[in-house]
């Protein structure tokens, strides 16, 4: 069940092997949408929870690889709902190139090897309607909370961090792919460094809960686990 207070509350979607997210306060946010095709049953949640669509003000794309903006456009379309990302990934988007990064283990550098031999994917192309640099205040949206700057799987990620103690980071951390609450690392990164910087940064904001876009959820000692292991 997702946590809730008083006013606001996290609804986890599972679309396959990615979440998407619905954040419902005075007005409601939608982070990440999946593949192309999901747009249907995001909006099926939403009238599942008596959302109605006109009370959509946002939709957040924690970055831009197409498993988080597939359904992107769709959803715009049916709630009239901008679409925002960070700079350092609004050229990606736009241009539809999917940047995959570096391994960080085994399996990324099997992946890499044999399935994805370049470092850039191209797939379909979307103009986000709200670019941001730093930190970015919901409240102007109906949420009690901010998206903050967490690079490290792309230059642009982003994670949305509630009043309710509760961070959406998108693909900053990942499930195992057999054992989906034991946190990883992503497959792939841009800066590793900065990966760990972004994850020290989202533990030092004290959530109860991390929500992730693959596997999840996990608590900040699972995180803080993670960092002191690898």
């Amino acid at each position: 069940m997702p946590f809730r207070n008083n006013t606001q509350s996290v609804i986890p979607i599972k679309l396959g092997l990615v979440n998407s997210f619905i954040v419902k306060g005075e007005k409601t946010v939608i982070v990440d949408t999946g593949y192309a095709g999901n747009g249907e049953k995001i909006l099926r949640h939403l009238h599942k929870n008596s959302i109605k669509t006109e009370d959509v003000s946002l939709i957040i794309l924690t970055h831009a690889h197409i498993d988080h903006y597939g359904s992107a456009e769709e959803l715009k379309a049916k709630t009239g709902a901008p679409i925002a990302i960070h700079r350092a990934d609004a050229e990606y988007l736009k241009e539809g190139i999917n940047y995959i990064g570096r391994p960080t283990g085994l399996y990324g550098r099997i992946l890499k090897s044999f399935f994805i031999r370049a470092d850039e994917s191209i797939s379909k192309s979307i103009k986000a309607d709200i670019i941001f640099d730093d930190d970015e205040d919901l409240r102007g949206f109906g949420i009690d909370g901010k998206i903050i700057h967490t690079p490290g799987h792309t230059e642009g990620s982003t994670s949305v961090i509630l009043s309710s103690s509760e961070a959406i980071v998108g693909d900053l951390i990942m499930g195992g792919m057999f054992f989906r609450k034991v946190p990883h690392y992503p497959l792939f990164v841009s800066d590793i460094s900065r990966l760990k910087e972004s994850i020290r940064k989202v533990i030092h904001l004290a959530p109860k809960v991390i929500y992730a876009s693959h596997g999840g959820p996990f608590s900040p000692a699972d995180a803080q686990k993670l960092l002191k292991n690898h």
